[in-house]
């Protein structure tokens, strides 16, 4: 008889493979449809912002904006040797996550993320819902665990201004 622990296990990966968590893959046709918002390189254990960074970033930490509302995309790209997460409490609030690439789902008790191993690229999409928070972390769940670790940064979420008319 299996033990619950061992069906769990075997349970969750079905259910990811089958599309049953809401998250969906995007083909290889239609990634080339998108312009990624957002470029996070992970070499030399560290996260660079290429593309999206947030202007004046006066944090340590690498930083990049989002747009409520808004259909978001952005590309992950493991540079270095060895295997890195991207993990954030964003993408437990994000709606219609897709992704494309070879990645790992990753889960933790606040957040859910993707493992990109060495050399590998992927790329999430999804829609920025207003969470009612303005920022939220990121890390590698693997080598920025601990405040004062190298692989974490910020994501800012950003609400239009109304109009003063």
């Amino acid at each position: 008889m299996l033990s619950r622990l061992s069906v769990t296990t075997f349970a969750i990966p079905l259910a990811l493979a089958l599309g049953i968590s809401g998250i969906s893959r995007i083909s290889s046709a239609e990634e080339s449809l998108y312009d990624p918002d957002v470029i996070l390189v992970m070499k030399d254990k560290y996260f660079h912002v290429i593309k999206g960074a947030q202007p004046g970033n006066p944090l340590p930490n690498p930083a990049f904006s989002l747009p409520v509302g808004r259909d978001i995309v952005i590309q992950l790209r493991n540079e270095d040797n060895v295997a890195h997460e991207f993990v954030s409490p964003l993408l437990l609030k994000a709606e219609d996550l897709q992704l494309s690439g070879r990645a790992t789902l990753v889960y933790t008790i606040t957040a859910v993320g993707v493992r990109v191993e060495p050399k590998d690229s992927v790329m999430l999409r999804f829609d920025i819902p207003d969470a009612g928070f303005d920022q939220f972390h990121f890390w590698c769940n693997i080598h920025g665990k601990f405040v004062d670790d190298s692989m974490r940064g910020e994501i800012f979420i950003l609400r239009a201004k109304p109009s003063s008319q």
